[in-house]
Parts: C-alpha cells; structure tokens; sequence
C-alpha cells in the first residue's frame, strides 16, 4: 500500500522548517505555525439579535492574528509529545499541556508519516515527536496551505485536500492509502 503522494507534496515545504507559535488551543487542540509570518485580520461583523450577546462582542471587533504560510492544526485526536521516547506532555494532562507546547517552539520539522491507523509522527530536529491517533470520527489534523487549500486528515483513514473557506463534504473524502 502506498500514502497519496497530496502528503508529501504538502509537507515538503515544511520539512527544514522550525515551528514557531506553537500553541495550546480550545480542550486539547494545538496549533502550529511554519515559514514567512504575515498578519491575519478579520473586519469586525454585526450579527442580528438571535446571536447571544458574547458572540456579538466578540465580532463587534477586529481581530489581528500572526500566522505563518502553513497553519497545523491539532484537534480531535490523542496525541503526546515526547523528548528522546519520554513523553513531556499528552492531550489529557493538563498540567503538562503548556510545557509541552513549549518544548517543541522552534523545533524544525524533519518528517511526517501516517500509519494504516490513521496515526500520525511528526518528527522534529531536535529530539521532539507529536503523535496523534484517532478517538472519534473527526479530523485529527488540518494542515493550511499558503494555495488557500487545507489538507485534512480523519480518524476513518481518509482526507480531504480542500479550499479552507468551504466544508468538505463526503464525495471530497479519499483514502490515505491506496493498494
């Protein structure tokens, strides 16, 4: 069986590169971000009454962000990062979340490979391992392109290669692994 080459021409921009804002997100989400850095603003919006009152003000403002060419994201899924095969951090500890995080800021990353599983090692230069594997149905990781598409990875072995203002739906999913 081999991966869908979409995997590598996707990641091969990124192996060399280190990671840099790497961040705890909402539960036990993670991103990342890779290469030049350019600023993200979202224009304030206005939203009628049925919305609840914090969601009005939370988009009554603009919103500047840092991001990088490529975004990963860490969602739904288990994952752990290791130093050396210890582990310095894993999705259900919150106490080792931030650390975690920390420890792999300014790592480069060096390779990626996804399991038969759906199990995902992204191994990075200086000794640190993110592996992530499936616990529902949903993406475990979405890697944003600079081409304005998104790479998608699902617990069920499939993905998606999409543009990121649109919703994938299940004609778009193909099979990580092909006979």
């Amino acid at each position: 069986m081999t991966l869908d080459p979409i995997f590598e021409s996707c990641f091969a921009p990124l192996l060399g590169l280190p990671c840099w804002q790497v961040k705890p997100g909402y539960g036990s989400c993670i991103t990342m971000e890779f290469g030049e850095p350019h600023l993200e603003i979202r224009e304030p919006k206005v939203f009628a009454s049925d919305r609840s009152p914090k969601v009005r003000e939370m988009f009554a403002r603009r919103n500047v962000t840092v991001r990088g060419e490529w975004d990963l994201w860490i969602y739904c899924c288990d994952w752990s990062i290791l130093n050396a095969k210890q582990i310095v951090g894993f999705s259900d500890d919150d106490a080792s979340y931030c650390a975690a995080t920390q420890f792999l800021d300014g790592q480069a990353l060096t390779s990626v490979t996804v399991d038969s599983l759906a199990s995902t090692r992204f191994s990075f230069d200086l000794g640190g391992l993110l592996t992530t594997s499936p616990y529902d149905d949903s993406e475990q990781w979405m890697l944003y392109n600079p081409d304005g598409n998104v790479l998608s990875l699902r617990a069920d072995g499939s993905y998606s290669y999409h543009p990121s203002n649109t919703v994938p739906n299940d004609e778009v999913w193909l099979p990580v692994w092909t006979p």
